[in-house]
């Protein structure tokens, strides 16, 4: 009864009979709360050092892809120059025999050219 006439006032009594301003079950219950919300705060605080270092991680390698990629590209490029280099020596070697096989063409064609004028000329010269 003097519980009852007590939390009227907004008093109570806890278990070691002292007079409180808060219900003992409210306090309990705010205990549990509070400790259940430093466990969420803990376990948030885990999780966020967890995503840190996958963050940091994922950094690192994109950083190595990156590397990896560049260095791919450099190597595609270094083998193009390669054969561009090789197109470019062959071509450059086989330009004086493409021009020596011109000129001894045209050389050749030349000379048949004259010997069938020379022919056309002494006909003409024979016939008039």
């Amino acid at each position: 009864m003097v519980e009852e006439a007590l939390s009227n006032f907004g008093l109570f009594i806890d278990d070691e009979n002292k007079i409180r301003l808060i219900d003992p079950e409210r306090v309990t219950d705010s205990a549990e709360l509070r400790d259940e919300c430093k466990d969420f705060t803990d376990n948030v605080l885990e999780f966020k050092k967890i995503v840190d270092t996958l963050i940091e991680k994922t950094e690192e390698y994109a950083k190595q892809v990156e590397a990896a990629r560049l260095k791919s590209i450099t190597i595609d490029l270094i083998n193009q120059c390669s054969i561009q280099s090789f197109q470019q020596v062959n071509l450059t070697s086989s330009l004086p025999k493409t021009l020596i096989t011109c000129h001894v063409t045209l050389t050749n064609n030349n000379s048949h050219l004259t010997s069938r004028l020379k022919s056309s000329h002494l006909e003409y010269i024979q016939h008039n």
